[in-house]
């Protein structure tokens, strides 16, 4: 199980846009500007996904990506962390899985609060991909964290007291 600190044009973001909750990433902004450590978001290696997205998918992403080359991971949960971390000007400490070994061990972080208690640790890592696929599908385009937070600010989607 590996552990990294990122940059959010390196991860792609889930097309959950806007992100739900303002008062969620409004919390998390605050522990951002305050130094508090906040949970690892949970991310797998582009090559590894890239193996479950249908053939549609694949061509998209294959564009997304000669526009975007240093988006290495995609993101399987956490785009009120990603954002509110962005927003905070701090790097976005992930944790690696690359095998369903690595999604056992994480299990174990989260009764220390490393990891949130969330659906990717009830599936296997190509579980997690078919999951991807089918998200991707619903819909089909890709943008990095950074992109989905500048996007947030340009059509006003922050909440006031995270400006």
């Amino acid at each position: 199980m590996k552990t990294l600190e990122l940059n959010p044009n390196q991860i792609i973001t889930l097309n959950d846009y806007p992100v739900h909750s303002n008062s969620v990433l409004s919390e998390y902004y605050k522990k951002c500007k305050l130094g508090e450590d906040v949970p690892f978001v949970p991310v797998i290696r582009k090559e590894i996904v890239r193996r479950y997205l249908d053939s549609r998918l694949l061509e998209e992403f294959e564009r997304f990506e000669q526009q975007h080359p240093v988006a290495e991971y995609f993101m399987l949960d956490g785009s009120h962390r990603t954002t509110a971390l962005t927003l905070a000007g701090c790097k976005i400490s992930v944790i690696v899985y690359e095998t369903d070994l690595d999604i056992e061990e994480a299990k174990k972080l989260v009764e220390t609060g490393q990891i949130l208690q969330n659906d990717t640790l009830a599936h296997t890592l190509e579980e997690n991909c078919e999951i991807l696929n089918k998200h991707f599908r619903e819909k089909p385009y890709f943008m990095t964290v950074e992109q989905k937070t500048e996007k947030m600010k340009r059509e006003k989607k922050i909440p006031q007291e995270v400006k």
